[in-house]
């Protein structure tokens, strides 16, 4: 039995769709740097959000730099969807792994959330903090002290 010339092209152009260097293609990438820091010292968590239900609960991607000689980290992340994201940063000074906070959950470590938002009486909001990657980016954030 012979196939038919109609079925090769459709499916020639779903491989083509599926492939995994097009996916690759719609994938952003989202550059973070941090400043703030004392230069050489400690460590930087990075989590990354996309939901306000995950909001500071279960992040999405979670990355840990040692500050450079300037007091800065840069992360690096690729193959991002197009989408809502919302960035915290932790300048995690005792190198162990997570915030530290004193009476009332107030943090004692320095925080950064994307779009430079501070809450007022706790974290600032998702929607203060998430921005739209529709394109690769850079992002800026500054430490802070809660505590100020």
């Amino acid at each position: 039995m012979k196939k038919s010339k109609h079925y090769i092209l459709p499916s020639l152009l779903l491989l083509f769709i599926y492939s995994p260097s097009y996916a690759n293609e719609n994938k952003l990438s989202l550059t973070v740097k941090v400043s703030g820091a004392t230069p050489g010292k400690a460590q930087v968590i990075l989590s990354v959000f996309v939901s306000p239900e995950s909001y500071l609960k279960n992040p999405q991607i979670s990355q840990t730099k040692a500050v450079d000689d300037i007091g800065e980290v840069t992360f690096f992340l690729d193959d991002l969807d197009p989408g809502k994201y919302s960035v915290s940063i932790i300048y995690d000074k005792d190198n162990n792994g997570k915030l530290n906070t004193g009476f009332l959950g107030i943090p004692n470590e320095p925080v950064g959330f994307s779009n430079n938002a501070k809450g007022t009486f706790g974290p600032p909001s998702y929607d203060d903090t998430s921005f739209n990657l529709s394109e690769s980016k850079s992002i800026n954030i500054s430490l802070v002290n809660a505590n100020e």
